[in-house]
């Protein structure tokens, strides 16, 4: 046997290379592979991601439900948050104890309209505000809505709602006083209380506590208490203009 082939017979066992024993190194193949490879499937970590990942999902699910239960207390407020639940003023419980307190405001608000002198009705309240006429037209209108919504309660039994714009209502008003006298808005002015008097009367003190006192509720936010809000733009110094009725 030559060098060569001496050479290449004891370069070929190779097992001790791969540490393990020469007899094993080709007469086991799959079972070293085997031993190698066992390890593998045995994915142990990789199951128990789903137990720590189940509690951060139980967290989520408890806040989706937990979440609900705070609004849901504020509905049961709602209904005590009515108009006539909180009203600005206080207001008469009789038709009769109403009728006198609204003829009292108004014979005091109209002496005032008479005091105040005639040439200044066209002064502006505020730099860009309503003038006085355009504030009893205002009084006026209101007036007369009223009465319309008393009417609707005394063939209904409720008091209609008022389903319009109220800035867009008191602009509408103003720029139709600018056309008109003040005579003949003073003359608006008495017709319109005439006639919401005259629905007023109309009612019975069962019609006036209807919906939980809104008819008084009304009445008095556009009479006495209305001629309230306006007084002081019947003063010589001015006053703080319109505000919105209801």
């Amino acid at each position: 046997m030559s060098d060569d082939a001496q050479n290449l017979k004891e370069a070929r066992p190779v097992g001790p290379r791969r540490r393990l024993p020469a007899n094993r190194q080709m007469a086991q193949p799959a079972q070293d592979d085997r031993v190698e490879a066992e390890p593998a499937p045995d994915v142990s970590p990789a199951k128990e991601v789903a137990p720590r990942r189940s509690a951060p999902v139980q967290m989520i699910v408890d806040d989706v439900i937990e979440e609900p239960v705070a609004p849901a207390v504020e509905p049961a407020e709602a209904p005590a948050a009515g108009p006539a639940d909180r009203p600005d003023f206080d207001f008469p419980k009789s038709i009769n104890e109403t009728l006198r307190l609204v003829d009292q405001a108004w014979a005091a608000f109209r002496a005032a309209v008479e005091r105040f002198p005639s040439e200044r009705m066209d002064e502006r309240l505020t730099e860009k505000g309503w003038t006085r006429k355009q504030m009893l037209a205002h009084v006026a209108a209101w007036h007369d809505l009223t009465a319309d919504r008393l009417v609707a309660l005394v063939n209904t039994g409720h008091v209609a709602p008022f389903d319009q714009d109220t800035d867009a209502f008191n602009a509408a008003v103003a720029r139709r006083a600018v056309g008109k006298t003040l005579g003949e808005i003073l003359k608006d002015m008495d017709g319109t209380f005439t006639r919401l008097r005259r629905q007023m009367a109309r009612l019975t003190d069962a019609q006036l506590a209807e919906d939980d006192w809104f008819a008084a509720f009304v009445i008095g936010g556009n009479t006495y208490g209305h001629y309230d809000e306006h007084r002081a733009d019947l003063q010589a110094s001015g006053g703080s203009g319109a505000r919105a009725r209801r």
